[in-house]
């Protein structure tokens, strides 16, 4: 019998279908795409919307010694690098206080993009990102990477300096992965995502399933 390719593919919200902004079913999603295409692989979603890179890492940890992935692919970085107007341990506090919570979270919405601008807060540092990019790579063989969305320019008007940042960011997995391991977003377009500028709709679903299918395909020849 012919050894089943398990592949392991670890996301954020990107790889999970969604009612908001738009409706995008599960079936449209690239996993059930490339469950259907390669109905022979086990392929196995680990994912956890809003999650940073050091969440996604500790949320995979089940895996980390009870399986050996053939094939392992990661998307994250949007909720890594994007400014944000508090630090996570900010909001928690702010969350659990009580009466004035309300108050102070309507405050923030209403300052968020001086807030923003001016805190320079990203919840996942460079160095950080930098240092589980790493440990992934060292924990799992043959892991790619899908690269984050390039942000239009109605994206950067909504949070300044997201384009800087995103840049950044796909310019530390591209150093810390081989070409060949690194899946890049660039010729995405508005047509490809969502009205939250981060999402990627069913055509950006069904395009990304089409260039991991390369890479699927030409692992599988280089296992069996």
């Amino acid at each position: 019998m012919a050894k089943k390719i398990k592949v392991l593919i670890i996301t954020d919200s990107l790889g999970f279908p969604r009612s908001t902004p738009e409706l995008l079913l599960y079936e449209e999603t690239y996993i059930a795409l490339l469950r259907n295409k390669f109905a022979d692989y086990d392929i196995i979603h680990q994912g956890r919307g809003g999650a940073t890179i050091r969440e996604l890492y500790n949320h995979s940890t089940y895996y980390h010694e009870t399986l050996n992935p053939d094939i392992v692919i990661i998307q994250s970085g949007i909720v890594d690098c994007a400014p944000r107007a508090l630090t996570l341990t900010e909001q928690h506090i702010i969350s659990r206080l009580p009466f004035v919570s309300k108050i102070l979270i309507s405050l923030v919405k209403k300052n968020s993009n001086f807030l923003r601008r001016y805190r320079k807060i990203k919840y996942t540092p460079v160095e950080i990102y930098q240092e589980y990019i790493r440990k992934f790579n060292a924990l799992f063989q043959n892991t790619y990477w899908i690269g984050i969305l390039p942000a239009s320019d109605d994206y950067e008007k909504q949070l300044h300096n997201i384009k800087k940042s995103i840049f950044t960011y796909n310019d530390i997995l591209k150093k810390e992965n081989t070409n060949d391991k690194y899946v890049s977003l660039v010729n995405y377009t508005d047509f490809d995502i969502m009205s939250d500028f981060h999402h990627l709709n069913k055509s950006g679903h069904a395009k990304l399933f089409k260039d991991i299918s390369v890479f699927l395909s030409n692992g599988a020849k280089d296992i069996s």
